[in-house]
């Protein structure tokens, strides 16, 4: 190969690499912005957690409180998925325990997001199927056309 084929390999795959992190921002400020709608509508308290990576994660959880009973721990929906997610996070970093938590927090992300689905819309396994199939991409674009949606329960 010579400098010239190794050059515009580099710039073929810098300007992907570009290209994917920028869609991947616009889905994360959609999702973002579906989240805070959701959350203020809900009144739900620092709706602005919606913004912050680790804060989304709260804010999914006060939506779905009633769904996550089973957990004893926390006294809020917020704080119960909180505490599932950091603690998959510790857990991760063992070698082969990381491994199967990784494939079973895959798994409850899955199951979260169907809760949230179904309780803003009539048809959630459909848009659980799709959320899927494009590997948890189009939940960002989801929950951002449920915004202004009715919660059903």
């Amino acid at each position: 190969m010579t400098d010239y084929e190794i050059a515009s390999l580099l710039a073929v795959g810098f300007g992907t690499l570009f290209i994917l992190l920028i869609f991947f921002f616009i889905a994360y400020i959609f999702g973002a912005i579906g989240l805070y709608s959701m959350a203020k509508r809900a009144n739900i308290n620092n709706e602005w957690l919606a913004f912050i990576p680790i804060g989304n994660a709260y804010i999914v959880g006060e939506l779905i409180d009633e769904r996550l009973k089973w957990f004893t721990v926390g006294s809020s929906g917020g704080i119960k998925l909180l505490i599932i997610c950091l603690g998959a996070i510790v857990l991760n970093l063992i070698p082969v325990i990381g491994n199967i938590v990784a494939i079973l927090i895959g798994i409850f992300w899955i199951v979260v997001y169907y809760w949230l689905f179904e309780k803003y819309s009539e048809s959630g396994t459909m848009l659980t199927i799709i959320n899927v199939i494009t590997g948890g991409v189009a939940s960002a674009f989801i929950i951002f056309a449920l915004r202004n949606k009715e919660a059903r329960y």
